[in-house]
């Protein structure tokens, strides 16, 4: 594990972090798809991760499950600020996660709770998504949904559709979490474990386990939540300005430095 290590409650998040963690749950469960989970399955572990920001972190981590025989869910957003999911880059990264053996998702947050209303969006992104790539949509997962929580409490469910916040996979309290719920879900948003570590679930009695992984929040070295946004924005930074160099690599520049600088 890393300098920054952890023994489950210390600042960690990195790729060793990881390994270990998966290493671990391999051993206390079996690590399924949603689709394999029945109302009579009796335990599980299912991984997802919601991709908000890096979609090249989220190929390391495919990656890593990869090689230790780990699949999992990977959920992209068509709507967002800091990637662009159809370009030539990206579209290739969500090719090589689903060769892996990984699938492919939806996350979005959507425009009303209403589950006609939540269904239409849904196929509508379907649509598009599978249009462009092409990767087979058939799971989604809700962006932000404590800021709508009567969206978890509805339970939406749509035919032929995993909606990874229903009550097969998700337990949804209005309150306090009990210490046993019938379904322990731990999450790493925010950089934090607020519903506890993974490495609790291993070491205590709990059956099922849907985990939460965003892979933006770990790297090599891991580390706290300020020093994970400064390495992202390098990252970001770095692809940004590779970009610009590649398309204006046959631009005239001095003409344009000499445009410029009259200019000014």
């Amino acid at each position: 594990m890393s300098s920054t290590s952890n023994n489950s409650g210390t600042v960690s998040f990195s790729y060793g972090e990881y390994r270990f963690i998966l290493q671990e749950l391999s051993k206390r469960f079996e690590i399924i798809d949603y689709a394999e989970i029945k109302k009579n399955t009796e335990s599980f572990c299912v991984i997802r991760h919601d991709i908000e920001f890096s979609i090249e972190r989220a190929l390391v981590m495919a990656r890593i499950e990869h090689e230790m025989d780990v699949r999992s869910s990977y959920f992209f957003q068509i709507t967002n600020n800091t990637y662009n999911i159809f370009s030539s880059e990206s579209i290739a990264i969500v090719r090589e996660i689903a060769s892996l053996g990984h699938k492919i998702g939806l996350h979005f947050t959507p425009s009303s709770s209403d589950k006609i209303a939540v269904k239409e969006e849904f196929f509508r992104m379907k649509r598009v998504f599978e249009e462009m790539l092409p990767v087979k949509i058939d799971r989604f997962s809700f962006h932000r949904p404590n800021l709508n929580s009567s969206i978890l409490s509805k339970n939406i469910k749509i035919d032929g559709v995993i909606n990874v916040y229903s009550d097969l996979f998700f337990e949804y309290f209005d309150g306090d979490i009990p210490k046993n719920p019938r379904i322990k879900y731990i999450s790493d948003s925010n950089h934090q474990w607020k519903y506890g570590h993974p490495l609790d679930a291993v070491l205590g009695s709990c059956k099922k386990l849907h985990l939460l992984i965003h892979p933006f929040s770990w790297s090599v070295d891991g580390g706290n939540n300020f020093d994970n946004y400064l390495g992202l924005l390098v990252e970001k930074n770095n692809g940004l300005m590779e970009s610009i160099d590649s398309e204006i690599s046959n631009f005239p520049i001095d003409a344009i430095r000499h445009y410029y600088n009259n200019e000014i």
